[in-house]
């Protein structure tokens, strides 16, 4: 076997070309390492409305700090965005049940990372495989993107067109007086309204006035609760009494139709006759006090208030 000899130019270089290929490979592991390719990894997912700006591969960060990376963005039947996203092991313990995840800008007009929000200590952490909750965002590009503006732009149109109705609508003049009208009542109406309600604060107040409505309400219950023990046994003791009202009722009816014109008919002479009957009790009084300062009836009349004097009132027994 024929031995190959190097010089010293080709062993130097030789050794150069084996220094560079073991500074790529210790450099391309100092990158797996940063970037967390030997670090166990737990993953998650969650689901948007909305999920522009987001692919495979998006950032995941926390705090600000790299912890993952998109895994998944699908479109589910409820036509909602289901995105699987991972972590780094060192940041399982800081999603908890109360985290959420939201789709933001670092900068202005920069890709959309994923931002997870630390969960408090209060809360269990989440597994593997477990869903957080999302939390919408609108930034200034989202604004600022096409199918916003047309839907802004369609809206803005509408509105116009109403403005257009309504600057149509009061071109009449009729109508642009019509409202200067009610624009000149709505001051009293106003007032109206503060008056009123003034009253009904005062009404309200003597209304709770020492429990006035609850005792108002006892009452009628203990009243209601009476009447319907004695409505009972009058039925048992009397059962034509609601017969012989009504009869009572017709007949009262029946009176005061009669009565009307008769009462009509001497209406004008009702004055005098009053002070008539009046005076005629008046001289009534006078001849029986005379009478009994008469001399036969002085006696009896003693007799008689004597009697009167001795008998025991009837509300004492």
């Amino acid at each position: 076997m024929m031995k190959v000899k190097f010089n010293k130019f080709e062993r130097v270089a030789g050794l150069f070309v084996l220094l560079a290929i073991g500074g790529v490979i210790l450099t391309a592991l100092s990158a797996a390492i940063k970037q967390g390719w030997f670090e166990t990894k737990v993953h998650y997912f969650t689901t948007f409305e909305n999920a522009d700006g987001i692919h495979q591969g998006t950032l995941v960060q926390m705090s600000g700090l790299r912890a993952g990376a998109v895994d998944s963005v699908e479109l589910e039947s409820d036509n909602r965005i289901r995105v699987g996203f991972h972590v780094l092991g060192k940041f399982q313990d800081r999603i908890r049940e109360n985290s959420t995840v939201q789709l933001i800008r670092p900068f202005i007009i920069g890709e959309r990372v994923l931002e997870v929000a630390v969960g408090s200590e209060q809360f269990q952490p989440l597994p593997d495989q477990a869903h957080v909750k999302s939390v919408e965002t609108v930034d200034l590009m989202t604004l600022m993107s096409g199918k916003s503006m047309n839907n802004y732009l369609s809206k803005l149109g509408g509105i116009l067109e109403s403005m257009q109705v309504i600057v149509d609508a009061f071109a009449d003049k009729s109508r642009a007086e019509s409202m200067v009208r009610v624009i000149d009542r709505l001051d009293p109406l106003m007032k109206n309204l503060n008056t009123m309600s003034t009253e009904v604060i005062k009404l309200s107040k003597q209304a709770t006035k020492d429990d006035g409505v609850q005792k108002l309400v006892g009452n009628l219950a203990v009243t209601t609760t009476e009447i319907n023990k004695i409505l009972p046994e009058l039925n048992n003791q009397n059962p034509e009494l609601a017969k012989d009202l009504a009869v009572m009722t017709q007949n009262l009816a029946t009176v005061t139709k009669a009565l009307g014109p008769a009462v009509q008919h001497v209406e004008a002479e009702l004055p005098g006759a009053s002070v008539r009957l009046v005076e005629a009790l008046n001289e009534t009084v006078v001849v029986l006090k005379a009478m009994q300062k008469s001399f036969f009836m002085r006696s009896s009349v003693q007799e008689v208030r004597e009697e009167e004097s001795k008998r025991v009132p009837a509300n004492s027994k």
